[in-house]
């Protein structure tokens, strides 16, 4: 049996990402998840392959400036989570075969889940 050791997260940088997606796809692959979790100023994002018993995870840090390519066009499926780290968490994902323009979920506030750039002045740190 698998256990969580067996897989292991291998961060790329992400323009390698889009070419291992395609060639996974290629060999038979499937989209599993993609994971998005927010630190300041940058997002870090994970896509999950699997293929029989065997997962494999890429992790890609991203920073919120920045965009990244759709993969809707390998893995349709692509699409529901593409939106979901789009509109909670900020991640500027171009080319989503099906954008729901942030209006996939009902929520109040925009990306509730982006963490923004602090700026700390050096006159604040004075006292610590």
């Amino acid at each position: 049996m698998n256990n969580y050791n067996d897989f292991p997260i291998i961060e790329v940088s992400k323009d390698e990402l889009y070419d291992i997606m395609q060639k996974k796809y290629e060999d038979g692959w499937r989209l599993s998840q993609i994971c998005s979790v927010a630190f300041e100023g940058y997002n870090e994002v994970t896509y999950s392959v699997n293929l029989e018993y065997t997962m494999e995870n890429y992790k890609i840090k991203l920073p919120i400036e920045e965009e990244i390519k759709s993969f809707s066009d390998i893995f349709p499926a692509a699409m529901l989570y593409e939106n979901e780290i789009k509109e909670l968490w900020g991640v500027k994902v171009v080319g989503i075969s099906i954008d729901y323009q942030n209006r996939f979920y009902r929520i109040n506030e925009e990306t509730p889940f982006k963490k923004p750039i602090n700026v700390i002045k050096k006159e604040d740190t004075k006292n610590e």
